[in-house]
């Protein structure tokens, strides 16, 4: 598969540089050169932007971009880390808590079912670490974990919906500064009929509006008739599923079955969450994709994406 590309007006809310700032960095000085579509717009590397970000950080704290455009990124990220403060694309430096510490002082907030400290921990590491490793870093790690300790009755049900309330309730809000454009594509979340668990379903979605999508959230278990109908009439590109338990839902095949035949001829139905390669028999016959991770997800949805403006 293709690594992801990017569009000019992503990578400004990514970076924090306008795209009149990146074609000029591209032209006069080379920062990155960006591949082009067919229809010449700049599409942009995740390595490219996160070169952007370093340069966008040392120019604010006082480095000439003329200066350090050509240097290779890692010392770019050496530079970073020699400055005395908080800069790249909202990480701060070394003295700020690391994502083991917070999830450790999350995960103790989830056994004491205190929310409002829970909270006050995930809401600062949106700043201290940046969306990417809020989400990449801390919250998927906590999910995994509040995850296999409900099943393993280590917590509560009271512990695993207090922690999740708190957990959507933040990803939201740290997804809300990427407001997707007019023509931005439509991808319909949710879980399929029976799913409880919703926290997959709002990463997927999080992450989706991240990268531009406009997102049709529906929350947990979700008829497969509602959900077909629900991505007709918004259009959908693709609808994604979260399946995270049980993994053997004897109802469960025949719910995909029944999306399948609902919806348009083609439509994709991307499948992620723990227990997606349980049903994969089903998803293979309904064509659909199992996504194993949130970078897959962003792969597949740019080359969906990709392939309508092509």
């Amino acid at each position: 598969m293709l690594a992801a590309r990017f569009p000019i007006k992503l990578v400004s809310q990514r970076t924090g540089l306008s795209p009149h700032v990146l074609r000029v960095w591209e032209r006069r000085y080379r920062a990155v050169v960006p591949a082009r579509s067919d229809t010449n717009r700049r599409l942009y590397t995740e390595e490219e932007i996160v070169r952007l970000e370093l340069l966008a950080a040392l120019s604010k704290a006082g480095h000439g971009i003329g200066n350090i455009s050509l240097l290779p990124t890692d010392e770019l990220a050496s530079l970073i880390g020699s400055l005395p403060s908080p800069t790249i694309a909202g990480r701060e430096t070394s003295s700020s808590p690391s994502a083991e510490s917070l999830f450790d002082e999350a995960w103790t907030t989830v056994r004491n079912i205190d929310s409002n400290a829970l909270r006050d921990v995930l809401q600062p590491a949106a700043v201290s670490l940046g969306v990417s490793g809020l989400t990449q870093e801390l919250i998927v790690p906590l999910i995994d974990r509040i995850g296999a300790s409900w099943e393993s009755g280590e917590i509560s049900v009271a512990e695993e919906r207090a922690a999740s309330a708190v957990i959507k309730e933040v990803l939201f809000t740290a997804s809300r500064p990427f407001a997707q454009t007019a023509s931005a594509p439509n991808f319909l979340v949710t879980t399929p009929s029976g799913q409880l668990h919703e926290l997959g379903a709002v990463l997927v979605a999080c992450n989706a509006r991240r990268y531009g999508w406009e997102v049709t959230y529906l929350g947990p278990s979700l008829p497969a008739a509602e959900i077909a109908r629900a991505a007709i009439r918004n259009q959908s590109l693709a609808v994604g599923l979260s399946i995270i338990y049980p993994a053997d839902d004897a109802e469960l095949p025949g719910e995909l079955i029944q999306l399948r035949q609902a919806l348009p001829d083609g439509l994709p139905i991307l499948i992620g969450g723990r227990s997606a390669h349980a049903y994969a028999a089903t998803v293979k016959e309904i064509d659909g994709t199992i996504i194993t991770n949130l970078n897959g997800l962003t792969e597949m949805l740019a080359n969906l994406r990709e392939q309508r403006t092509s």
